[in-house]
């Protein structure tokens, strides 16, 4: 089991000065470095990290035991005794190479990546001794080359930052921070005292959200200290900048100073290191625009998991991977359209635009949740002026269109026929009948997903207007009537988390998915769904999950503890997910929802067990809260 605690044991230390590393640092150095650990204890055949595994986001010390790094499909094999593992993924900041697997019961120390940066600013003999054995782990995997080395570090800090750092001093008013930041077209400033020594940090949001929101009892007190961050997350100039933006947003700060031999050298923003990490997934968008068939976007789905695993080594949350993928899959969904509608125009003489109708994406699709092989959840709100044979036309084009995502790659709903895009072809007042119907009191709708999914809407093509009205008249009716709510809790089916009492994980004990859970609906789902339903509670109208919980919380509706659990849970699940459906895909197996937990190494199997046991709470939480209503 892995261990947690928070300051470093002199035992532990004293292993630690016997290797090499660290032989030249003293006690106090290693302990004012070393604040993030675990100490983790793995029995002989179990694995430290598997192959295709995303980088665990530091470096591994063996301190007893051994450890052999495999590669499965080559003859590659690397002993470690009383060393460190996983230099070279530490370097590359992308996915394991090797599996580690425990030849004997080791002990490890696994030290988190910023306080490795700590020791390598902190001291010379380590930032050098480090490298060197990097270099001769990477000559050892047969993989030497300069190229590699050069490849594999991705851009730092020190290359994004602005700089020179723009300041101001204590005692000065924020009315001065703002009219510098407007000068100088910025939204921070570094303050210091008089001797130049940083103070803080003073950012837009900070005057909005602490100065603006009580201007005037703030109005007597201006002086920026009793406004700015005192202690605002630091960099040095060669952290990564997909690490600087994982630290930046689970401490929910929007800017960070970088330090260099403890001065300020720049400032790094949370938006301009996601501008910059996630311009190539609007490139690759528009090169799909630009493809003209549907062979085409076939092979650009086959390919789709090349573009996750380079995601992968860009991003360090699984949410805004899921954000960039389902831009793509948009993006392939709407030149499928464009192109069904062009060859259905010419075969039968038949223009949708000449009518009134708007497309939607229902579900993942809308909440930019999509994974790699996402089910087809699509719909046609149709005009009520639309003539019959129009109509007709419609459900001809949309049975095509389905029949051409299937062709492409994308999953059929599993659920029951009414929800295949043939039968979501409805005219605008014939979806209000629906609606109603199924928000009157023992109603039998057929359709009985309508009200919580049409939450879940993003209109593609066509009239956008007919989509909000839509979503406006499912919240204006379960304003009027929460009870709604309650019945729809009881349509879902009970919270069964795929961990039992005793730890262990649940699996499928035969069959195609013998030894595995399927993620989506044993996890993932509770999550969402009972999300979706506070949300249509609130009266909420933000679309993605993450951003409905924080609404949540803001609106008091969940602890920011709850929500937080919830945050992480939904994270780790999502990232899981990703992870194994991109192995599955390099691997040329079915892309599915399911995992093996047993083919996870420690550290993510005591990782997901920790996520699905807040994804119980939280959903548990949700359902009693609508319950009482």
């Amino acid at each position: 089991m892995i261990e947690e605690s928070m300051t470093l044991p002199d035992n532990i230390i004293e292993k630690l000065r016997k290797q090499h590393l660290f032989e030249n640092l003293s006690i106090e150095d290693i302990k004012s470095a070393i604040t993030r650990f675990e100490e983790i204890h793995i029995l002989t055949g179990e694995l430290a990290f598997r192959k295709g595994e995303r980088y665990h986001k530091g470096i591994y010390f063996l301190l007893s035991g051994e450890i052999l790094l495999t590669h499965p499909n080559t003859h590659i094999q690397v002993a470690c005794h009383n060393c460190p593992v996983g230099l070279s993924t530490f370097l590359g900041k992308t996915m394991y190479t090797m599996n580690a697997i425990a030849q004997s019961d080791c002990d490890l120390l696994f030290v988190h990546e910023l306080c490795i940066y700590r020791l390598m600013e902190l001291s010379d003999d380590f930032r050098s001794k480090l490298i060197k054995d990097i270099q001769i782990r990477l000559t050892h995997l047969d993989n030497s080359s300069n190229a590699f080395l050069m490849q594999s570090v991705y851009q730092t800090v020190s290359g994004v930052m602005s700089s020179p750092v723009i300041t101001i001093q204590t005692g000065k008013s924020v009315v001065e921070a703002a009219n510098i930041m407007k000068e100088h077209k910025i939204s921070s400033l570094l303050v210091v005292n008089r001797k130049q020594i940083v103070k803080g940090l003073l950012t837009s949001n900070d005057l909005t959200r602490k100065f603006l929101v009580d201007l005037e009892n703030n109005i007597k007190n201006q002086d920026v200290e009793n406004y700015m961050d005192t202690e605002p997350v630091t960099f040095p100039p060669e952290f990564p900048i997909v690490e600087a933006l994982n630290e930046l947003q689970i401490t929910g700060k929007t800017h960070g100073v970088v330090m260099q031999n403890s001065k300020p050298a720049g400032i790094v923003s949370i938006h301009n290191i996601s501008t910059m990490l996630f311009e190539n997934s609007h490139l690759y968008c528009a090169h799909i625009d630009s493809m003209t068939s549907l062979d085409e976007l076939k092979q650009v789905f086959k390919q789709i998991y090349r573009v996750a695993r380079t995601l992968a080594t860009s991003s360090r949350v699984s949410r805004e991977e899921l954000t960039a993928l389902s831009s793509i899959h948009r993006a392939i969904h709407k030149k499928a359209f464009q192109l069904t509608s062009d060859a259905f125009k010419a075969e039968k003489n038949f223009k949708l635009t000449d009518y009134s109708y708007c497309y939607l994406l229902l579900g993942a699709g809308a909440r930019r949740e999509m994974d790699l092989r996402p089910q087809i959840n699509n719909a046609f709100i149709l005009a009520d002026d639309m003539p019959d044979t129009a109509e007709k036309h419609f459900k001809e084009f949309a049975a095509k269109y389905h029949e051409n995502l299937v062709d492409i790659g994308y999953y059929p709903h599993n659920s029951n026929d009414d929800v295949m895009t043939v039968n979501l072809v409805l005219k605008y007042s014939k979806w209000l009948e629906e609606i109603d119907g199924w928000s009157s009191k023992g109603s039998k709708s057929n359709k009985k997903y309508a009200l919580p999914m049409l939450i879940d809407v993003a209109a593609l093509e066509g009239d956008i207007k007919l989509a909000w009205s839509i979503r406006n008249y499912v919240l204006k009716k379960a304003a009027d009537r929460p009870a709604i709510l309650t019945a729809l809790v009881k349509q879902y089916p009970a919270i069964k988390i795929p961990v039992s009492q005793f730890g262990s994980f649940i699996v499928e004990k035969e069959g195609k998915y013998e030894g595995m859970f399927n993620l989506k609906t044993q996890a993932l789902s509770y999550i969402v769904n009972i999300t979706r339903l506070l949300s249509i509670y609130a009266g909420i109208t933000d679309m993605g999950t993450i951003e409905r919980i924080e609404h949540l919380e803001r609106k008091k509706i969940v602890s920011e503890e709850l929500a937080t659990q919830a945050i992480i849970a939904f994270d780790t699940i999502t990232e899981t997910l990703i992870n194994e459906q991109v192995n599955q895909a390099a691997n040329n197996q079915e892309v599915t929802s399911y995992i093996s937990p047993a083919s996870l190494s420690l550290f993510y199997q005591e990782k997901l067990k920790r996520a699905l046991q807040f994804a119980t709470i939280y959903t548990s939480y949700g359902v009693k809260f609508l319950n009482e209503i």
